[in-house]
């Protein structure tokens, strides 16, 4: 069995993302300061530290952090450069104006210069008032909060979003329904953003600001799903589809594209979310998009609209199960690194949730485990693919994909000795090796911190 190595200490939390939290050479672990998981908004800095020697390097702090923001959170490494990417509120957040969903925005930093201060802003963010503002036609610009960033190999960024314009709207108008979805940025501007004055908040910088990705939707979504159909109501969870595409039986090159969670509408009127997936357009394709000012959608009704070229296809049919639809603890879709296979959490007959896939290109659907007790965690594939990792009864699962054996390479006997509470995700070091969270201490000394079980 496999011991656990603590190697933060700190009198505050230390918050491993759900995913891309380990350095491209495997020596750095990053994390922000949480010691809670909806704690984003009172969170000021991020860090990381060394698997080895457990140095911590504080990477950023934001300026003048009050309870209701701005707020940082879930970092995330590029998989070959020294970037990391991370949530981050608005800096002028206020009792009034506080950190939320839809008021917050991606920041990268570079690592590797270790300076305090030193990041950029991702995407650009108008929000004002008037909804047919002329900056709203800024093509490859966002109105709203991004976070769960992801990177692929190419750079480009995965992100959950909710529009802010959406979210006011539909808390004094009824009939608009606010969603979350799904989209990408690119690391290019396609077009350029001026900075313009808002009746709501004057000439404010913090609240409409330029960015160097172009941002853009891609999941399509409906407001009210026709039951029974492969409409959905929103997107969540997204991964990129293999780490530089996927292979489609028709084509010659890997594609691009994103795999969601999709919320459908039974027959009899019940949700659940089913796995979708939705190709992307190419650069080219981007670029010829954005010649045609046609493609921009300004509507508030059509504020959720994908970009041009997006296909989005549904990919499993799970209504006529006994517990139907993705069962468990929230977990984003994890790919494959051919991008082939899907993986989630599902409930079986017995009503453990166990791990199961399914195939990018065939639709076929697989259960994985048969484990006794339920995977409780999010779930994480090793690098090349072979193995997958989660907790289960306060115990490390490790299965090999290629036999479908899992075993439990960690036991209770650390746990129980160290006080000690698993929670979030396990993190790969190596096929053997992993990296995790757990709390220590009781009451207010009661703190999350980072493992190593090796």
């Amino acid at each position: 069995m496999l011991r656990f190595r603590q190697i933060t200490f700190g009198n505050y939390g230390h918050t491993l993302n759900r995913r891309q939290s380990i350095s491209p050479d495997g020596k750095w672990i990053v994390y922000d300061t949480r010691n809670e998981d909806s704690h984003i908004a009172r969170t000021h800095a991020i860090e990381m530290v060394s698997v080895d020697s457990g140095e911590i390097s504080r990477l950023y702090e934001t300026v003048k952090p009050t309870i209701a923001g701005p707020g940082v959170g879930a970092a995330a490494f590029h998989p070959s450069m020294n970037q990391i990417v991370f949530i981050h509120g608005l800096e002028c957040c206020t009792e009034a104006f506080p950190y939320t969903a839809a008021r917050r925005f991606g920041a990268i930093l570079n690592w590797h210069q270790r300076s305090l201060g030193d990041v950029h802003w991702m995407h650009a963010e108008p929000r004002v008032v008037q909804h047919h503002h002329p900056s709203f036609d800024s093509w490859g610009v966002l109105s709203g909060g991004t976070h769960a960033h992801s990177w692929n190999d190419l750079g480009w960024i995965s992100f959950t979003y909710n529009d802010y314009h959406l979210e006011s709207q539909s808390q004094i108008d009824p009939a608009i329904r606010d969603a979350r979805t799904v989209g990408f940025m690119v690391p290019k501007r396609y077009s350029s953003f001026k900075q313009i004055e808002s009746p709501e908040f004057g000439r404010c910088d913090e609240h409409n600001f330029d960015g160097s990705f172009s941002a853009f939707l891609a999941a399509t979504i409906q407001p009210r799903p026709s039951p029974g159909s492969d409409e959905i109501c929103q997107a969540v969870e997204e991964c990129w589809v293999g780490s530089k595409g996927y292979q489609k039986s028709e084509a010659a090159v890997p594609t691009l594209a994103l795999a969601f969670q999709g919320t459908i509408v039974s027959d009899s009127g019940r949700e659940f979310q089913e796995v979708f997936l939705c190709d992307l357009p190419d650069e080219a394709e981007l670029l010829l998009t954005s010649d045609h000012p046609d493609q921009r959608v300004t509507r508030m009704s059509d504020r959720l609209a994908p970009i041009a070229g997006c296909r989005q296809r549904r990919l499993t049919f799970t209504a006529e199960r006994t517990y139907p639809g993705i069962q468990g603890p929230r977990s984003w879709l994890v790919s494959s690194p051919s991008g082939d296979r899907l993986y989630f959490p599902m409930k079986d007959e017995r009503s453990v949730v166990q791990l199961c896939c399914v195939e990018t290109a065939g639709g076929r659907l697989d259960q994985v485990s048969e484990l006794a007790t339920s995977i409780d965690s999010q779930i994480s594939l090793s690098q090349d693919g072979s193995r997958c990792a989660f907790l289960s009864d306060q115990r490390i699962v490790c299965i090999d994909l290629a036999t479908g054996i899992s075993r439990f390479v960690t036991d209770r006997s650390d746990i129980e000795s160290n006080n000690m509470q698993l929670t979030g995700a396990v993190h790969f070091l190596s096929n053997d090796r992993f990296a995790c969270n757990a709390y220590v201490g009781t009451g207010a000394e009661r703190y999350l911190q980072i493992f190593i079980a090796q």
